[in-house]
């Protein structure tokens, strides 16, 4: 499966309203881009194999978790939940997805993703899913997988926790993280699959996403990778080539294994521990890719066209990446910028609902592109012929706060929506499923 997390996600939610992108139509580039809280320090740079986070911050940890290491470097996060009871979730994340792909391996990460119920050394092609189905976990709703720019994870939820199938669950999760066999007429027969796939999402939707990207994100490496890959690759790439990603980038350092469900917290450490204590990793480890620098530009305007796809506009200000560490400084910039955010998407809304609306929908948010860039936007779906009033409906709510900021009654509405939804998710917090806190 492909997962264009963070960017995508927060576009669908944005025009949830009305539909798709169909029009990217200007797009400013800040001359001197606007500095972020905290210092620019690349915290995952400061991290060595196995070191959490939280070791240099000042964010306090969630005490219900066992964070954990193996002398390998893989990392894992163990919290016992017993709501429901006799339920568990697992989730395997390695490090890496298409961004870290040579040019003749671009749709490879995904390809291996696939390959991974497609053999190993201890469970023969074709058996991972009926193994998984004889426990009783059904394919695409228990059991799955997914490949992103920067991640694949792979993901479990189990029905019960007893010993047979949390012993077994782990197992698979070790086959896939150390000892995929990659045959070549395995990878033969998945070709057709993994091309329907690139079929199926050619759609208009797909493509506005990546015309918007290219013109957010010129010259970056983020528009020569999606995770779908190029169809030459898919059809003729050897085995070999997906066995050279999986050696580089399938290594215990940058794995992070997460088990969440009704268990004893001891026994399911020492379970990992006896899993993956021996993984040791092949050949010289992959590299993390130089996604490129934020393009400095003037004013510029991209109209993309595709039949059947709701109008919509989107003024968009790109600036490099907010690499900082994360601590209280940050997280309380953070929600500062979420309540002016609020006010703004709160003074759209009622634009929206008036008489005679400039737009159907409209809504502000700012967004993490992958670590290559930042990106702060206010799109809108228009009506039919009339995107100019769209635009200048939106352009002018963002001169105005920025002219005048925001009136004190307005902030105060939504710091008290902001605790209501807080002591909200506290009252809920035992209720939490295992899926969810894993993910």
């Amino acid at each position: 499966m492909i997962f264009l997390k963070r960017a995508a996600l927060a576009l669908t939610a944005a025009l949830a309203l009305a539909g798709h992108l169909g029009l990217a139509n200007a797009a400013p580039q800040t001359a001197e881009p606007a500095p972020h809280v905290g210092a620019h320090a690349t915290a995952a740079a400061d991290l060595a194999p196995g070191q959490w986070p939280q070791a240099i911050s000042d964010v306090e940890v969630d005490p219900e978790i066992r964070f954990g290491a193996l002398p390998n470097g893989m990392r894992y996060a163990i919290r016992r939940q017993t709501i429901p009871p006799g339920q568990a979730a697992l989730r395997l994340r390695i490090d890496a997805g298409s961004l870290m792909e040579d040019d003749d391996q671009q749709g490879l990460a995904h390809f291996l993703e696939h390959m991974a119920f497609n053999g190993s050394k201890a469970v023969p092609e074709g058996e991972m899913v009926k193994i998984l189905e004889r426990l009783g976990l059904a394919f695409g709703a228990d059991t799955n997988a997914s490949t992103g720019f920067d991640e694949t994870i792979y993901k479990l939820d189990l029905p019960r926790t007893d010993e047979e199938i949390l012993s077994t669950s782990l197992m698979l999760l070790r086959e896939t993280a150390m000892n995929l066999l990659i045959a070549q007429d395995a990878v033969d027969r998945e070709r057709g699959i993994v091309l329907s796939e690139e079929r199926s999402r050619d759609a208009p939707s797909y493509r506005t996403y990546k015309d918007r990207l290219a013109f957010l994100l010129k010259d970056q490496r983020l528009n020569d990778r999606y995770p779908i890959g190029q169809v030459e690759v898919l059809r003729s790439a050897p085995a070999s080539r997906l066995r050279d990603f999986y050696d580089a980038y399938y290594r215990p350092e940058r794995a992070l294994l997460v088990a969440v469900g009704d268990f004893d917290v001891d026994a399911m450490e020492a379970q990992i521990i006896e899993a993956f204590g021996g993984w040791t990793a092949a050949g010289a480890p992959g590299d993390d890719p130089d996604l490129g620098g934020v393009q400095r530009r003037g004013l510029e305007a991209k109209v993309a066209v595709e039949p059947g796809v709701q109008g919509a506009l989107q003024i968009a200000w790109v600036r490099d990446p907010d690499m900082s560490t994360d601590t209280k400084a940050r997280r309380r910039g953070d929600v500062i910028e979420q309540l002016g955010f609020s006010v703004l998407n709160r003074r759209l809304s009622v634009l929206s609902r008036a008489a005679d609306p400039p737009f159907l929908g409209a809504a502000a948010f700012v967004n993490d592109e992958f670590g290559a860039a930042e990106t702060t936007s206010i799109i809108a779906n228009a009506q039919e012929g009339r995107w100019r009033e769209a635009l200048q409906a939106i352009e002018i709510e963002q001169r105005r706060a920025v002219l005048h900021g925001v009136r004190q009654d307005e902030l105060d509405r939504e710091i008290a929506e902001y605790r209501a939804r807080l002591r909200a998710s506290v009252a809920g917090a035992a209720t939490r499923r295992p899926s969810s806190l894993a993910q």
